[in-house]
C-alpha cells in the first residue's frame, strides 16, 4: 500500500510538472531595456536591480531578461517617461505621478497632499485609486500601468526650527508639483520651484528656508548638512510607477504578458515594504535617534505636528482636494470620492 501511495504521488507531481516544462518551452525569449528610478535611490539597488536581472529572469526560466538603468544615467529628467512609452521608444519605465500629470491631471489624484499621514495610509489610497488610474493611463495615454512605486514621506528639511506648524508661515519653502506648492500655500508658507541638486547652496543662501523631499533622499543628498531641522510632517509619498506602452503590451505573447504582470505585482509589494523600513530607518537616522540603518546618522532636531495641529492640516488637505477636484473636472472628482474618498471617508465637493 504504501509503495502504490508513493507511486501515485510521484506520478501526480509528474503530471503537473508537464505543463510548467512545457509552458516554459512554449514561452518566447523576450529582452527588455528597462529605465528604473534614480540609481541613487535606496530600492534602486535594493529592490528594482536585484528585481529586474534576478527575480524575473529566474521566474520565467531564463525566457524573460531585462537590463535596467537609472533614469539620469539614461539622460532623462521623468516628465517625458509617459511619451516616450507611448511612442514605443523604450520597453519599460519608471515614472513620478507628480512630474507626467502636467496635462492630466487626474493622474494627481493618487497622492493628493496631507491625505497619507502614513504609508499605510498611502498604500490604501493607492490600492482604491488604481482601477480608475489603470484606464485612465491606458484610455488617455495609451500605456499599461504595471506596477505602483512608493517613495518615503515628503518631509520639511529646515535651517530654523519648527516647534509648531505655525511657524512655517512666511518661510520660502522648495516644492515639487502644484498641489504640494497649492499645500504649502495653504499653510501660510511661499513655495519656490529649485532643482533637487540645486537646495544646499538654496539653503545655505537663503534663496529658501525649507526644502521638502523624501526622508531619505534628503538624508542621501546630506541636507542634514545645512537643514539642521527636519519637521516630519509627511505631505505626500511621490507615488510613481512602472509601465510599458499598450501597444508594446499587446503585441506580448499572453504567457509573457501573465509573467510579467504576476511578477511585477510581486515587485510591488517589495518596493512597499522595503519603502516601509526604509522610512522607519531614515527618521531614526536623520534625528540621530534610534534604529539607523541604510542612510547616515545626522544630529537634525525633529519635532512633528500634535493632535491639534493634526486637524487642522486635515481641513488643509481638504481644501487643496477640493482645487484640485475642481481643476480636474467633475467626473474626475467623482472617480476620486468613489474609490479613494470611500477608503478614507472624504467626499470632493
Amino acid at each position: 500500500m504504501k509503495h502504490r501511495t508513493m507511486a501515485a504521488l510521484l506520478a501526480a507531481v509528474t503530471m503537473a510538472a508537464v505543463p510548467m516544462a512545457a509552458m516554459s518551452q512554449e514561452m518566447p525569449d523576450v529582452h527588455f531595456k528597462v529605465i528604473g528610478g534614480g540609481s541613487h535611490n535606496y530600492t534602486f539597488s535594493a529592490v528594482e536591480k536585484p528585481f529586474w536581472e534576478k527575480t524575473l529572469p529566474e521566474a520565467s526560466g531564463g525566457r524573460v531578461t531585462a537590463e535596467l538603468a537609472g533614469l539620469s544615467e539614461v539622460g532623462l529628467k521623468g516628465p517625458e517617461i509617459l511619451r516616450l512609452m507611448r511612442r514605443n521608444a523604450l520597453d519599460v519605465g519608471m515614472g513620478v505621478f507628480a512630474f507626467v500629470s502636467g496635462d492630466d491631471a487626474m493622474l494627481e489624484g493618487v497622492d493628493l497632499p496631507g491625505m497619507a499621514p502614513d504609508i499605510a495610509t498611502a498604500r490604501r489610497m493607492v490600492r482604491s485609486y488604481r482601477p480608475a488610474l489603470a484606464a485612465r493611463m491606458r484610455d488617455h495615454h495609451g500605456v499599461h500601468l504595471l506596477a505602483t512605486v512608493p517613495y518615503t514621506a515628503q518631509v520639511f528639511f529646515c535651517r530654523e526650527p519648527v516647534n509648531h506648524l505655525e511657524d512655517l508661515k512666511g518661510r520660502k519653502i522648495r516644492t515639487r508639483g502644484r498641489n504640494m506648492a497649492d499645500f504649502v500655500s495653504a499653510l501660510g508658507g511661499s513655495p519656490v520651484t529649485i532643482a533637487f541638486a540645486e537646495v544646499i547652496p538654496a539653503l545655505q543662501t537663503g534663496v529658501v528656508d525649507c526644502a521638502v523631499s523624501g526622508i531619505g533622499s534628503g538624508n542621501a543628498a546630506k541636507w542634514y548638512d545645512v537643514a539642521k531641522h527636519l519637521y516630519n510632517l509627511p505631505i505626500d509619498w511621490s507615488i510613481g510607477f512602472y509601465a510599458m506602452g499598450e501597444q508594446r503590451w499587446q503585441r506580448l505573447d499572453p504567457e509573457v504578458q501573465r509573467l510579467l504582470q504576476q511578477q511585477a505585482d510581486v515587485l510591488e509589494a517589495r518596493l512597499w515594504d522595503e519603502t516601509a523600513r526604509e522610512n522607519a530607518y531614515a527618521l531614526a537616522c536623520n534625528s540621530g535617534q534610534g534604529d539607523c540603518r541604510i542612510h547616515t546618522p545626522a544630529d537634525m532636531r525633529a519635532t512633528q505636528p500634535n493632535d491639534a495641529e493634526r486637524e487642522q492640516l486635515r481641513a488643509v488637505a481638504s481644501q487643496v482636494a477640493g482645487q484640485w477636484g475642481k481643476r480636474c473636472g467633475a467626473a474626475c472628482a467623482g472617480a476620486w470620492s468613489e474609490s479613494v474618498g470611500q477608503a478614507l471617508k472624504v467626499t470632493l465637493p
